[in-house]
């Protein structure tokens, strides 16, 4: 097809946390200086949204407004038993002739014959493809490591201020918004914040539905002091009437927790909940939680802060108000581009850089076209496996010279771990409530409890619920030995044949049953998912390992990239897993009261080793590009700028270049890494920021004034912003 080329001052490639924090902070200081500079978003997938009416949106105009605009649109899948379960493996699943699906899992290793004989690296990552990046599938926990973590000599200096500076404006810029976030730092007024305002603040969601007081005990955090941790009381009575208002799974993990660990409580949500939000744009209706457990799948209420809002409200504006009023673009020279995968970055000799990609036909994804793109500055932020593929096709075409040689290392699984255990006491109920509502912590001094193991540092872990959609709970029975063939790299329609034959055997079989004796006894069949998932417990496990994996490219006949270890070992024996079991097996006595109870991992058992499928899975990959003081020991310096070794001193880097996202952490951080990503791009942007021309630049717009106040909260100056 034609090739094409376009310039812009600066191109971001990705929308996730990395791209879009960086973005935005750009653009409200291109906005401010008015020079009419542009910036251009690369995606490589399309925008999603739901299809049903929303409490902002009841008349689903969104999705059209979109494709007014030129933007290619997909629905979330909405049906919440087994046909959901199909649309989302067809439809909604990234695959050759389907490039335009939301998750990807990419299996590293060989491909064998239609999928079957391949070996695999021992890792599977499952990530996101859309506009938002994987904040469109994650779990909106927004939590911070703890300081043990930055303790770590890989890390470079990062002061403890700096750090709790940027991790707050971390959680504004998720929790209300990236411009919402700088203008409170400017001393904006609170009217002026609302028309900025496209999130109401994060949230500790407990109860099983809105306006219910959940009789929090407070306790104070001593890494995060303004932030204190909310949970269940433990040392109540037992059932505690103050607490029967909550979330089911919520209050079973929190009080089984606290039998051992002193670290737990109920996590920061990035999704609204009403009653939590004193900032909320008032009257002004807002979408809320509506506790249907499809976080992971697609919201449909259109409660999470997924970032897709901040970039349509930012580029495109929004559906005009009730009145006609039309709803303008916070920067009208800002542009996200979709279903655009970037294939090479280019240096070019005279400056900047030269970006190589295709874009795909939103009606035909296979159908491409090549363009080109040159921009003064480029920021990659495609999330970890993106970044370093492009990074390192780029190395090795020769498009990109003088790269450090540590391109590739330094990759961690973030100790990622998923676990059920069945016959839990107490009900549980899987398919209720946000995809996780409550955390423990592993390792940390506060974890520390009467009788239980010293805290060691080196093993920090975490440990949360995980809800399952009531799409995937219909496959109870089919789904973990589906999940297996998942990580083993079977094709799609494979696991819809199977699940199909499967769940259709037994369909029929308990319908059967079910009609003959359902006058006697009520039969199974006529069970809701919330009942067959009643008494199961789904953990997620994410760990301190040791970052010790290596990406590289891939050949013929394998993926296109493929991963090991430094040291030759397989993955699941990184010494965290161990840990983490034994974590997860008090964990498991504790919610059965059986001696011996154990969580069991589709991916990670005998099973799965007997079939030569063992793999760790994951969904939060990080490093291979990560920070460092030089180039000999990592890709990037602390602000994200790529280090150069044709040259020395302190701006040994290509100028210009930078990467903002999950590849550039330099260690695992055995928590949730958005908040992290967050931080380090906001810092990374704000280093862009200084670096911009300055001739003509009005100074309102590097320099904010002294601390304010806005609503009672005191915010420090907004260095070099």
């Amino acid at each position: 097809m034609t090739t094409y080329l376009d310039r812009y001052d600066v191109a971001v490639i990705g929308t996730g946390f990395g791209g879009t924090m960086t973005a935005l902070t750009v653009a409200d200081t291109f906005k401010c200086r008015g020079k009419g500079e542009s910036i251009l978003m690369l995606e490589r997938g399309t925008w999603w949204s739901t299809p049903v009416g929303t409490v902002q949106d009841p008349e689903v105009k969104t999705p059209q407004f979109l494709r007014d605009n030129g933007q290619p649109v997909q629905y979330w899948s909405s049906v919440d038993h087994f046909r959901g379960a199909v649309d989302l493996l067809l439809r909604c699943f990234r695959r050759k002739g389907n490039e335009d699906g939301v998750f990807e899992l990419t299996r590293f290793g060989t491909n064998g014959f239609l999928g079957f004989g391949g070996r695999s690296d021992g890792v599977s990552i499952l990530r996101a493809c859309g506009v938002g990046g994987g904040s469109l599938v994650y779990a909106n926990v927004t939590i911070r490591p703890p300081e043990l973590i930055f303790d770590d000599p890989r890390w470079p200096a990062w002061s403890k201020p700096e750090r709790d500076w940027y991790f707050e404006l971390a959680r504004d810029s998720i929790g209300h918004g990236v411009l919402w976030a700088r203008s409170k730092r400017k001393g904006a007024s609170p009217d002026d914040l609302k028309k900025v305002n496209v999130n109401p603040g994060l949230s500790n969601i407990a109860t099983r539905t809105i306006l219910l007081d959940p009789h929090f005990e407070i306790v104070q955090n001593p890494d995060e002091p303004a932030h204190p941790v909310r949970r269940v009381d433990a040392h109540g009575p037992a059932p505690d009437p103050q607490h029967q208002n909550w979330i089911d799974r919520a209050r079973v993990f929190q009080n089984a927790m606290a039998g051992i660990t002193g670290d737990y409580g109920t996590v920061d949500s990035s999704i609204s909940n009403i009653e939590s939000h004193p900032m909320q744009p008032e009257p002004a209706p807002v979408n809320f939680c509506e506790r249907q457990g499809r976080c992971i799948v697609g919201c449909l209420p259109g409660a999470r802060f997924t970032l897709n809002k901040q970039l349509m409200r930012a580029s495109l504006g929004g559906t005009p108000k009730p009145d006609g009023t039309p709803v303008k673009p916070f920067y009208d020279r800002l542009h996200v581009r979709a279903l655009a995968e970037v294939d090479v970055i280019e240096e070019l000799a005279t400056g900047g850089y030269r970006i190589h990609y295709v874009v795909r036909d939103a009606e035909k994804p296979t159908r491409v076209t090549r363009l080109m793109v040159e921009a003064k500055r480029v920021v990659v932020a495609a999330g970890c496996v993106g970044t370093n593929e492009i990074m390192l096709r780029s190395r090795d075409r020769g498009t990109l010279k003088n790269l450090s040689p540590r391109l590739g290392y330094g990759f961690s699984t973030n100790g990622d771990y998923l676990g059920f255990v069945e016959d839990t006491e107490k009900h549980v109920n899987l398919t209720r409530g946000p995809i996780t509502t409550s955390f423990g912590h592993f390792n940390t001094p506060q974890s520390a409890i009467t009788g239980g193991p010293a805290p060691n540092p080196a093993q920090f872990h975490t440990i949360e619920d995980n809800g399952i959609p009531r799409p995937f709970a219909t496959l109870v029975g089919a789904g973990i030995p589906l999940l297996r063939s998942l990580a083993n790299g079977r094709r799609p329609w494979y696991l819809v044949l199977k699940a199909a034959l499967f769940y259709g055997v037994k369909y029929v079989a308990r319908m059967w049953r079910g009609i003959w004796t359902d006058h006697t006894r009520r039969s199974e069949f006529f069970e809701s998912e919330d009942e067959r998932l009643s008494r199961m417990m789904c953990v997620a496990g994410i760990g301190r390992d040791e970052a010790r994996g290596e990406f590289r490219l891939g050949g013929r006949g394998q993926s296109t990239l493929r991963v090991r270890r430094d040291d030759g070992k397989p993955f699941h024996e990184d010494p965290i897993y161990r840990s983490m079991k034994a974590s997860l097996d008090r964990f498991a006595e504790v919610l059965t009261g059986k001696k011996g109870s154990t969580f069991l991992s589709p991916f990670l058992n005998d099973a799965a080793d007997a079939l030569k499928a063992k793999s760790v899975s994951l969904s939060h990959p990080l490093g291979g590009c990560r920070i460092a003081q030089g180039a000999a020991e990592g890709v990037v310096d602390e602000y994200g700028r790529v280090f150069d070794t044709s040259k020395s001193g302190p701006n040994a880097v290509h100028a210009g270049l930078y990467i903002a996202d999950g590849a550039i952490v330099p260690t695992s951080l055995g928590v949730n890494p958005s908040l992290t990503i967050a931080a380090l791009a906001l810092r990374c942007a704000d280093r862009i920021v200084e670096e911009l021309d300055p001739a003509g630049d009005p100074s309102a717009c590097r320099q904010v004034g002294p601390i304010f106040s806005v609503v009672g909260e005191e915010v420090p100056v907004l260095p070099g912003a």
